[in-house]
């Protein structure tokens, strides 16, 4: 059964959306009409968040310049960490594309992704010895279960340490679960829309979260989210990439436009009467 055309409503009208010659070819029917929708929320979203979507490319400039300064490394041990922070990254660049799109449940899955490989990966640059037991999990059950000893269990325990702020983002890890990847109470309330009238019984799924107010908290709570990662990253390897100023610059240039971000949505958008953001600065307090 095709989803209910009200479900598929987006930030604006599929009219207003444009389709590449090859697109109006291999798509048709319903599937058309829900990829206009997510395009022109992607275009509406950056257009109405457009200095939150610049953090975002800072950000990842941030991102890709640090792994362009470790490229050539002399320590064998150390490419898997920046491996699996490649991927955290890779998370957080879908994520970006998913969460400007208004699918808010599948950005926030990605990114407890990219966390977790944010976790593994400074787990495995911070204690070497933990690589063969990361690499060897699908051997045997001996195998998993040394890794699950480590990577599974006691998560906050064992991946989510003070050190480089990682302790943060457990939060984040478990709301993200709950919000997106597991499926439950929470997951299905933030698209559940009640249509019921006085002699049907009728409940709808929203495919896009289209309310301003809600996407502002979102977006920023990614924003934040992926600064963090970044951070972990930037404190594992933090010896080499300060050598690099120009790094450092960036980064400052970064941690401004994302507090006056953070200003500006709290006062436009009245997040305060949903959600206290992740940290709310002093001067609003």
């Amino acid at each position: 059964m095709a989803p209910d055309p009200k479900n598929l409503q987006g930030r604006s009208s599929v009219d207003d959306v444009q389709l590449l010659p090859l697109e109006e070819q291999r798509f048709h029917g319903e599937y058309k009409t829900y990829f206009k929708h997510k395009r022109g929320n992607f275009l509406k979203s950056i257009t109405e968040f457009s200095d939150l979507w610049e953090c975002f490319q800072l950000l990842n400039d941030i991102w890709q310049r640090e792994m362009t300064d470790l490229e050539v490394s002399s320590d064998q041990h150390q490419l898997l960490p920046k491996m699996l922070f490649m991927a955290a990254h890779a998370r957080i660049l879908t994520a970006m594309e998913l969460g400007f799109s208004c699918c808010i449940g599948d950005a926030y899955s990605i990114l407890r992704d990219g966390i977790e490989s944010v976790t593994h990966a400074h787990k495995i640059a911070a204690e070497p010895g933990t690589a063969t037991t990361w690499t060897n999990k699908e051997k045997g059950p001996k195998e998993l279960a040394a890794y699950d000893q480590i990577f599974t269990h006691r998560k906050k325990e064992n991946l989510f340490p003070e050190q480089h702020g990682l302790r943060r983002l457990h939060v984040f890890y478990a709301q993200f679960s709950q919000m997106a990847t597991h499926s439950g109470i929470v997951s299905m309330g933030k698209s559940f829309t009640d249509l019921s009238t006085s002699g049907n019984l009728c409940w709808g799924f929203n495919y896009f979260e289209t309310d301003p107010q809600r996407l502002a908290l979102f977006l920023f709570t990614m924003l934040q989210v992926s600064s963090f990662m970044e951070e972990a990253f930037y404190g594992c390897y933090e010896t080499r990439l300060n050598l690099d100023t120009g790094l450092g610059d960036m980064g400052s240039r970064f941690k401004e436009r994302k507090e006056q971000q953070l200003r500006y949505l709290w006062a436009k958008y009245k997040l305060e009467s949903l959600a206290v953001p992740p940290e709310r600065p002093a001067a609003l307090s």
